[in-house]
């Protein structure tokens, strides 16, 4: 029998993409003794991988480039170090951005009206501090700006992005599930 693994991720929203998407890859979360937690932060990789190796899984996870000094630390590597064979994928910078990049901007038009949002982003986009940045960082900002619509944002494009389009580390986490 394969080794329960657990997946971590700094917050709710990666969590909810990686729940969104496991689906799309074949992925079968409960069925695959799959655990998604989330840490509250990558200061915390370092205790959770612990945990998680301990109790005898195969660990792996997602995080933003700019925590990989986290992770490299906690995996005994260097910053720098392609950490994708140790089963942990950066986002670039972060999820947020990942994701509106692989729908694309007019594609989040319809997300945003079908969740209620499309007004209050248009409001967000003619703040003086937004107006001049391209609508791709708008987007980004709009949806970073506040947890609960990061986790549900992150679902929608989640189950919205085509699947030749998904970005390369949720790819690849989901795709390293199947690696052992």
């Amino acid at each position: 029998m394969p080794k329960p693994i657990t997946l971590l991720v700094e917050g709710e929203s990666d969590r909810a993409a990686v729940v969104a998407l496991a689906p799309r890859f074949g992925v079968d979360l409960d069925a695959e003794q799959i655990t998604v937690t989330v840490i509250g932060g990558a200061g915390n990789f370092g205790r959770a991988i612990a945990e998680a190796a301990v109790q005898g899984h195969r660990v792996g996870g997602l995080y933003d480039e700019k925590e990989e000094r986290f992770v490299a630390g906690a995996l005994n590597r260097q910053e720098g170090e392609d950490l994708t064979r140790q089963g942990f994928f950066a986002c670039r910078p972060d999820l947020e951005l990942e994701l509106v990049r692989a729908i694309g901007a007019a594609e989040m038009t319809p997300l945003l009206e079908a969740s209620g949002e499309l007004k209050t982003f248009r409001n967000f986009q003619d703040q003086p501090s937004y107006r001049d940045s391209e609508p791709i960082d708008q987007l980004r900002r709009y949806i970073a700006a506040n947890g609960a619509r990061k986790a549900k944002f992150a679902t929608l494009m989640g189950e919205a992005v085509a699947f030749e389009s998904v970005p390369e580390p949720l790819e690849g986490l989901l795709n390293w599930i199947w690696s052992a």
